[in-house]
């Protein structure tokens, strides 16, 4: 029998995929007003941005670049994509700067929305959900992120931004005060989140259905860390956390569960061992923390200078940064051709079909 490894089981799912966003919301709720208050402190940014986030960016390859018979499936794509943002992200960054992270903001939140549907979609695909709802599920988990979001684009207060200043549109400062409003939304939020669980737990008895606490945790861990991490907490260390680890642990998770299941369904369900797994998994860690690393030192050592005190530690920055406006173009949009191509790679690897024969077998029950 081949060995059941990592995700989509109960107990590592509460492990891998509950658990670091539940710690993280403690961890927030347990510092001191001024730890939040604080802009995010070097430390965090390398184990937290660098580590994980632009890490799992790079994690992609393992599905894609670095695996021949995939490489064939999507070689179209593979090839043009990066080319593309290349260009259409120089383009914009010519014109402005605020734009340019503005067009990166609004690509990262559909992302990583399209993200948190794609692991509800596979465990209803494992649980076998077919009933109906008058709150469906698809309705649920995009409302639960929608609406923080909405919250983080009308309210004045917010002390933070995905990457930059004004980043996402200020519509804030179009309209009147709506705090009161948004305080009686705050409250249908989780009216609507608690009627959704509500009706689950109805139609599961009613159809005489397994119950699917792996779909049900995702959707309220989901609807928990937007909320907390957006609307609540009001920091920009809680939203760095919440957001990074609830999008990045997951897809780690993800691509290095695929490698290593489609390897043992390639030997031919033979089984692997544990250590074989973990030293796998460590290499890939390795490798994608590695690149994470170099580019994160040439954001530096371009265009931005904040984490000069981290970088010069190994060595002194051989050059100045770029001055003019079209070298710092290119290098925004160059530097921005493995995050980018990643969203849009994401939208054919992880698709059933023709292209993705594997993923049934690899996702089977």
């Amino acid at each position: 029998m081949m060995p059941k490894i990592w995700i989509f089981s109960r107990w590592i799912d509460v492990m891998v995929l509950g658990l670091p966003v539940w710690l993280a919301w403690l961890a927030c709720a347990a510092m001191p007003a001024e730890w939040l208050d604080q802009p995010l402190p070097l430390w965090m940014w390398v184990v937290f941005v660098l580590g994980i986030d632009v890490s799992h960016v790079w994690s992609t390859i393992f599905r894609t670049y670095l695996d021949p018979e995939e490489f064939v499936r999507h070689q179209k794509v593979l090839i043009i994509t990066p080319l593309l943002v290349f260009l259409g992200l120089f383009v914009v960054a010519s014109w402005s700067v605020l734009w340019f992270w503005r067009v990166m903001a609004y690509l990262a939140l559909h992302h990583f929305i399209k993200q948190q549907y794609g692991f509800l979609a596979i465990y209803r695909a494992k649980y076998g959900v077919k009933y109906t709802k008058i709150l469906s599920d698809n309705f649920i988990i995009y409302f639960s992120m929608l609406y923080p979001v909405i919250f983080w684009h009308l309210d004045s207060k917010r002390q933070f931004n995905w990457f930059y200043k004004n980043d996402f549109f200020p519509i804030h400062q179009l309209v009147p005060q709506l705090s009161g409003i948004l305080l009686i939304i705050n409250y249908l939020y989780w009216f609507l989140i608690g009627a959704w669980l509500l009706e689950e737990l109805w139609r599961t008895a009613q159809n005489r259905q397994k119950w699917a606490w792996g779909k049900v945790l995702w959707v309220l861990t989901t609807a928990g860390n937007w909320y907390l991490g957006i609307v609540y907490f009001n920091s920009d260390v809680a939203f760095t956390l919440t957001n990074v680890i609830a999008h990045g642990v997951p897809y780690l998770a993800l691509v290095f569960f695929y490698v290593e299941r489609k390897k043992q369904i390639k030997l031919g369900q033979i089984p692997t061992h544990w250590a074989k797994i973990t030293g796998s998994i460590a290499l890939m860690l390795a490798v994608v923390v590695g690149l994470a690393l170099v580019e994160e030192y040439f954001w530096d050592l371009w265009l931005n200078r904040e984490k000069q005190a981290f970088f010069e530690q190994f060595a002194k920055y051989p050059i100045p940064m770029l001055q003019n406006s079209y070298w710092q173009a290119a290098a925004f949009a160059l530097l921005s051709v493995p995050q980018v191509s990643h969203y849009i790679i994401d939208g054919y690897i992880w698709k059933g079909g023709r292209k993705n024969p594997d993923l049934k077998a690899i996702f089977a029950k």
